[in-house]
């Protein structure tokens, strides 16, 4: 009895396999097929049926399409393009995408997409075309309005601005890529808070959104949506090469997407409806981004974390007069975490004049030799374009350019001429200058402008209209200014260089 339990289990064994070798391996074969043919029956029941997770998400992706589809539109373009071979301007075909905005007929866009458009052509998802004309664009952040005739329009479904995109997130782009219309890709959000220079190279704002949903060439202009199909952000730019100066060299999709987040869309494209001109927020600071070295030195203070530098704060600011102090490190605007330049500029342009925004910054007391966070509340003014872009803006006031130096001027007329005691020319007279002189006996007051690099002007329109196409920032740093022709009290010419300081 003992022998028989002790090799029991090894007889069993032993006996299996001598019934496998008798039986033959088609008995085991059939038993293998029987197992997996119920396996199948298994999986196929739960992939049919009403519980199967993947079926939902599917129709959730058809959702979402049928939900989006009807607000994306096709926009091809007929551009004038200057070329170095031609003596002038020639016709150039482009296209690319946007998005219904509202049953008015506004349709946002990528500026890039009608810059320099002479006609533009727009296609609903339904087929049909319809001509439009541009409303206003803000080249500083990529963004247009063009409007077409309204009627049956689906306008689109915008998210909400006070919702946070996270990375992660699922999202879907739509748009005409490669002139595939009214496509649809899928991916999540891969990044927030990227700079890349495709903007930013010409002096303007970048907060994108990265993605690794396939955004080609034709993808631009058009929306990207969030899980429940709400436009949070617009298709803009892809990464595929090496980095030049002016950005990134163009190429197919390679796995990075860019797109403008909605909170920057919504504030500049209800501006150009409803006043045709784009004001942004000002805050009066020079920021740095923390490097490595003062990495190390702030880390060694107690802060841990991601954040941008006041390097310095201007007198009597908004900066200034909410509490900002030199050194502080700005880590969140609102609930928008900072960690870049680009992305405190661009929060900041996005924000309104005249809004109070909280910002939280880490501040080091030398005293108690411990650092802090505090929250401030600051009220946003109104970003002089000419100041901070060395451009004049369309609404600059025609009685002063306070950023060139000059207080008050005027259309030069013989009893304005009488009034300064000299000769009359026709041109722009300066009446007052600001307090730093930085023309020296070149511009004084009662001195008459008379030319914008070479070109006439008789009026103070003719002057803005000349200066609007140049960069004006101080020639010191190796960019902008133009040189003007003024006769001076005494009678002389002279030809300075407006430019600001």
């Amino acid at each position: 009895m003992r022998r028989l339990t002790e090799y029991g289990p090894s007889l069993i064994v032993l006996l299996t396999a001598l019934m496998v070798l008798f039986v033959g391996p088609n008995a085991v074969r059939a038993l293998q097929y029987a197992r997996t043919s119920a396996a199948i029956v298994e999986a196929s029941e739960r992939l049919e049926g009403p519980d199967n997770i993947l079926a939902q998400i599917n129709q959730a992706s058809r959702d979402i399409a049928t939900a989006v589809e009807p607000s994306v539109v096709h926009i091809s373009v007929t551009q004038n393009v200057s070329s170095q071979f031609r003596n002038r301007p020639s016709l150039a075909f482009s296209s690319g995408s946007g998005w219904i905005y509202d049953e008015a007929g506004h349709i946002v866009t990528n500026y890039h997409v009608v810059e320099n458009a002479e006609e533009i052509e727009v296609q609903l998802h339904t087929g049909e075309l319809r001509e439009a004309e541009v409303v206003g664009y803000d080249e500083f952040t990529d963004i247009a309005v063009i409007k077409i005739n309204p009627g049956r329009l689906s306008g689109s479904r915008l998210g909400d601005l006070d919702s946070t995109v996270q990375q992660g997130d699922l999202v879907y782009a739509f748009g005409s890529p490669f002139d595939f219309r009214f496509s649809m890709s899928q991916g999540v959000v891969s990044g927030k808070g990227r700079s890349v220079g495709v903007i930013r190279g010409r002096g303007g704002y970048e907060n994108f959104i990265q993605v690794d949903a396939a955004i080609n060439p034709g993808n631009s202009g058009g929306p990207l949506t969030n899980f429940e199909g709400r436009v949070i952000g617009m298709n803009t730019a892809i990464a595929t090469g090496p980095r030049r100066d002016n950005g990134l060299e163009e190429g197919q999709f390679a796995g990075i997407g860019l797109a403008i987040p909605l909170r920057m869309i919504v504030p500049v494209v209800d501006q150009l409806i409803n006043d045709g001109v784009v004001r942004k927020g000002y805050l009066g600071l020079r920021p740095s981004n923390i490097g490595p070295s003062m990495s190390g030195q702030l880390q060694a203070q107690g802060f841990i974390g991601k954040g941008v530098r006041v390097e310095s704060v201007e007198p009597d600011s908004p900066a200034e007069r909410g509490g900002l102090r030199r050194d502080d490190i700005i880590t969140h605007i609102g609930r928008d975490r900072v960690s870049s330049t680009d992305q405190l500029r661009s929060v900041i342009s996005s924000t309104l004049p005249g809004e109070s925004i909280k910002i939280e910054v880490w501040r080091y007391d030398t005293t108690i030799k411990m650092g802090r966070t505090i929250s401030l509340d600051v009220v946003l003014e109104t970003l002089s374009t000419l100041r901070v872009l060395g451009r004049i803006p369309e609404d600059q006031p025609q009685d002063r350019l306070e950023e060139l130096g000059i207080e008050r001027m005027a259309t030069a007329s013989r009893r304005l001429a009488t009034q300064a005691k000299v000769p009359f020319v026709a041109g722009v007279i300066i009446r007052e200058l600001t307090s730093d002189n930085r023309y020296g006996d070149d511009i004084v007051p009662g001195a008459i402008i008379t030319e914008v690099a070479g070109v006439p002007v008789k009026t103070t329109n003719d002057l803005l209209t000349q200066l609007r196409q140049y960069n004006l920032l101080t020639p010191r740093f190796g960019r902008g200014g133009v040189t003007v022709t003024v006769v001076k009290p005494d009678g002389t010419t002279a030809k300075p260089t407006l430019y600001v300081d």
